[in-house]
């Protein structure tokens, strides 16, 4: 069962970390790839229609199943980071961060 910071430390000492990505509303998608044996799975809301209900469903059935749930916004915006957070997500990805004002704002 992964634990918050597991992927950052395997990752400091070189070790590979392998997980996928899930688009699906479903749960039980979520669970399958989970059971796949990834030591991370994104719920990822940017490329696809999932809202904050959907995805603080899959979060929960992601962590429940021993994985590391992260989460891809829709864009630069705090505010639902702090929501996918306070659901469970145990990180997020930032999209289109492309210069140094806008990894500050993602920061």
């Amino acid at each position: 069962m992964m634990a918050p910071g597991d992927i950052r430390r395997r990752l400091a000492r070189g070790q590979v970390s392998i997980g996928s990505w899930v688009t699906f509303r479903d749960p039980a998608a979520a669970e399958i790839l989970a059971a796949a044996g990834y030591d991370w799975l994104a719920v990822d809301m940017e490329h696809s229609s999932l809202g904050i209900e959907s995805a603080s469903s899959l979060i929960r059935t992601i962590s429940l199943c021993g994985v590391c749930p992260l989460v891809r916004l829709p864009s630069n915006d705090a505010v639902m980071a702090k929501r996918v957070m306070d659901a469970g997500a145990w990180g997020v990805i930032v999209p289109m961060v492309n210069t140094a004002e806008e990894a500050r704002a993602a920061v």
